[in-house]
């Protein structure tokens, strides 16, 4: 499994950085991290939607998303099962993993082609897969103690009456625990350089998208005031890799 770190600082006073594209906001007073960039037009749900959506009808699309979910969790628990009982072998962890993920990714991909689908439709006109999008969509990830949130904004225009809309819908929302001791794996403060003063002060974020494993941790220096955030992107290999 690759990986890949980056690591954004904020030194007392600074609460906005922009590196890679990626611009990273901190709120001191709530402690909210919201980092923003802009997406890119895909062309998958747009090629694949309408010829779905024709065959199998929004109802069939909706089961057949429910149906790949429940494969995934199924497998999942199988292999959990089978590791508990000790009669796992890595050959068959092995397939139940990739087959667990695999029917997750397929009920990813039923997901967007049911979303582009409500989004494409004109309001105006009423005709559906009339709205394009005019520009990169802005994409926004919201940590907070209590949950993380990613929004899509998007810039739309009817190709049938020209109407112009902006779409903001949310992708996902995670819930996790609000509350989390000052973490004893310590390290030195890269700013004012006391030793073990920047800790790990709550509870990462973690979410998979397709075949990254994103896991994003909070950090500040009980000295000075100095604030770290550290993204880890795991990435699962294909099995066919």
């Amino acid at each position: 499994m690759e990986k890949d770190f980056t690591y954004i600082k904020f030194p007392e006073g600074t609460n906005k950085v922009y590196l890679d594209d990626f611009c990273y906001e901190l709120d001191r007073n709530t402690d909210s991290l919201t980092i923003s960039f802009e997406g890119y037009f895909s062309s998958f749900p747009e090629r694949l939607a309408p010829c779905t959506i024709y065959i199998f009808g929004l109802g069939g699309v909706s089961i057949l998303k429910m149906v790949a979910m429940l494969k995934s969790i199924l497998l999942l628990f199988l292999l959990i099962l089978e590791i508990i009982l000790g009669r796992n072998s890595s050959l068959s962890s092995t397939l139940l993993f990739f087959m667990s993920l695999a029917f997750g990714i397929i009920s990813s991909y039923i997901s967007e082609i049911k979303n582009y689908y409500n989004i494409s439709k004109c309001d105006k006109c009423g005709r559906d897969f009339a709205f394009k999008e005019i520009k990169e969509p802005l994409i926004k990830m919201v940590s907070t103690y209590d949950k993380f949130e990613k929004t899509i904004t998007r810039y739309m225009k009817c190709i049938y009456c020209n109407n112009e809309e902006i779409k903001t819908e949310i992708e996902y929302e995670l819930s996790k625990s609000k509350s989390k001791k000052i973490s004893k794996n310590r390290r030195n403060c890269k700013e004012c350089g006391k030793k073990l003063a920047l800790a790990e002060y709550r509870h990462p974020d973690v979410n998979m998208e397709y075949r990254t494993v994103r896991t994003i941790k909070h950090y500040k220096c009980i000295s000075c005031g100095y604030m770290e955030i550290s993204i880890k992107y795991n990435y699962i290999p294909n099995s066919a890799d």
